[in-house]
């Protein structure tokens, strides 16, 4: 993996001095983005239409975020959009709005095989467990739950 040093002068190579957008602006309106999503008043980003486009199925307020579920807030603001992997390129990762939201340091270059790995390793957990309670030969399975259930009564 290629280090912090390497990323920050991509940065600013590619925002300061090729394109012109400062890397500080960047980061300081897309975190209120973070925070105030889809807000009229408090949200720079909604203004960009690649912005606008990941929101727009979603509800927008005027004024400041209300309530503190920060989740909530975060999954009511944005969707994903699914899309053929040569397509990916295109979107460059913000196909995964959501996660992007609710883990905005995450790289979305590992996203999907992530969540290939977690899907896995799941299925194999509940193979596991149905494996278990089947096993007719030995009627008490002796797991967490089962303990725990048996311990508090």
């Amino acid at each position: 993996m290629v280090g912090r040093g390497y990323n920050k002068l991509v940065q600013l190579v590619a925002g300061n001095c090729l394109t012109g957008i400062s890397i500080a602006w960047w980061k300081w309106t897309h975190n209120a983005h973070h925070i105030a999503c889809n807000s009229l008043d408090y949200d720079p980003d909604l203004q960009h239409i690649l912005f606008c486009l990941k929101h727009f199925s979603a509800n927008v307020y005027v004024g400041p975020p209300n309530g503190n579920d920060w989740f909530e807030k975060q999954t009511y603001g944005t969707l994903d959009i699914e899309c053929s992997p040569w397509m990916d390129w295109f979107f460059g990762g913000l196909q995964f709005q959501l996660e992007h939201h609710l883990f905005p340091r995450l790289s979305s270059l590992t996203t999907e095989e992530d969540f290939t790995i977690a899907n896995r390793s799941t299925v194999r957990t509940l193979r596991t467990a149905a494996m278990e309670a089947r096993d007719l030969t030995n009627p008490v399975p002796k797991n967490f739950l089962w303990e725990a259930v048996n311990t508090h009564g």
